[in-house]
């Protein structure tokens, strides 16, 4: 029996010997390095208070009515409209909704001359409170926007003229009305430079409604109304910083 135990043995011996060798040669299971987390770039909203400043023209689209002594006055200068503003949006999928308030200083727009007599026109201030609809394109938002109005409604302090018969009429200003409410509609474009910082563009029809004054003809002695439609043209640009 010895015979056949012997090699048995042998066998198991060389067996155990060349385990590790052959294990050396089989290929390595050690678990891979861990990979670092990197979490994904926050997503853009455009929800969030906000406030900025704004600057730009405003376009004079009143006209003055002196009946029946003249023509209507037609302005029509340009002036420099500056301001700040103030808001919030709210963003579901794509649309933004949001509102936003916003003053303004209206500089003097300039002279008028309507073939029979002159009128020239002072400084003043407009504000707005608006809604604001817009479809986002990422960082990219146009919009539309609506709501009330309210402004410095400022009647030319003097106006002349010549009625029918050639008549001369010098107008001096006995009252003024003040700050008047009104309607704005616009639209604009907005771009976010940064999450905080953004940029637009934006226009605005500002309409005070029909107002009027009362003056003194120096030359009759007699009372005389002035009569306005007072609307402007706003485009401006701003920047705004989000919270």
């Amino acid at each position: 029996m010895s015979r056949f135990v012997r090699p048995a043995l042998a066998a198991a011996v060389l067996a155990l010997a060349s385990g590790p060798a052959l294990a050396a040669d089989l290929p390595s299971r050690k678990a891979p390095p861990p990979v670092a987390y990197v979490a994904p770039p926050p997503v853009f909203t455009w929800t969030g208070f906000y406030v900025g400043l704004n600057a730009g023209a405003a376009i004079d689209n009143t006209r003055y009515g002196w009946s029946p002594f003249s023509p209507d006055y037609r302005p029509g200068g340009v002036a420099f409209a500056g301001g700040a503003q103030a808001g919030y949006n709210w963003q579901t999928g794509p649309l933004v909704l949001g509102v936003e308030t916003d003053i303004a200083y209206r500089g003097a727009s300039g002279n008028s001359n309507n073939g029979f007599g002159a009128l020239s026109m002072g400084a003043g201030y407009f504000g707005t409170a608006r809604a604001r609809l817009g479809y986002a394109i990422d960082r990219l938002l146009i919009y539309g926007t609506g709501g009330l109005a309210y402004g410095s409604v400022n009647f030319p302090g003097a106006a002349s003229g010549f009625g029918l018969g050639g008549a001369p009429h010098f107008l001096t200003r006995l009252d003024n009305p003040g700050t008047r409410l009104g309607w704005t509609a616009g639209a604009g474009v907005e771009y976010a430079l940064t999450r905080n910082w953004s940029v637009k563009a934006e226009y605005l029809y500002v309409d005070l409604g029909r107002n009027s004054a009362n003056y003194l003809d120096l030359v009759t002695g007699a009372p005389v109304a002035l009569q306005a439609r007072n609307s402007d043209h706003i485009v401006r640009a701003g920047l705004n910083y989000r919270f």
